[in-house]
């Protein structure tokens, strides 16, 4: 009798572990790769490093940009992004669209929200570079996510110094 108890046991616990861990999948499906996303961001620069000194946004003349454009995922560690973003420059009572810039880009993804993308830089009014960004999920919704980034551009090109900046970016993936 106590032989068919310890065996109805052992059975038993064989059984819960089978269920849980059927259970456990069925609670977290494992995403499908390849994946394709998009976002909106709004992009604030904070100033510019060039060989004439350092120059603030927002003193003499404003810059914001709006990053939009699609990231395909490959695993959850990597995946491409191309972003596009038309600069707006307000200057003396006058706002004009300044230039755009597309802005391919491989993004390293890791645990807790974090990303990597280092980007390389075109933009129309001749410029070109690089800008590492560096990432983090801060809201994670069925549909969406919320996130910042920390952008490090750096320019070359079209007669001008080469130079420096550093801009936050506040935005939705979806």
């Amino acid at each position: 009798m106590k032989t068919i108890r310890i065996k109805g046991a052992v059975l038993f616990l064989i059984l819960c572990l089978f269920f849980k861990n059927s259970f456990a999948q069925q609670e977290q499906p494992v995403p499908a790769y390849p994946r394709i996303t998009g976002f909106f961001a709004v992009l604030v620069p904070f100033g510019t490093f060039n060989d004439k000194g350092f120059t603030a946004n927002f003193t003499k003349s404003s810059v914001l940009g709006l990053p939009f454009g699609f990231n395909l995922l490959k695993s959850d560690h990597l995946g491409f992004s191309m972003e596009m973003v038309p600069f707006m420059l307000s200057q003396n009572g006058s706002t004009k669209m300044n230039y755009m810039l597309f802005h391919p880009g491989v993004m390293f993804r890791f645990p807790h929200g974090f990303t990597i993308t280092p980007r390389l830089a075109f933009q129309t009014d001749g410029r070109y570079g690089v800008t590492p960004v560096f990432g983090k999920v801060l809201i994670v919704k069925k549909d969406y996510q919320f996130f910042i980034s920390l952008s490090e551009p750096a320019r070359f090109g079209n007669n001008l110094p080469g130079s420096y900046t550093t801009a936050m970016q506040l935005g939705i993936s979806f």
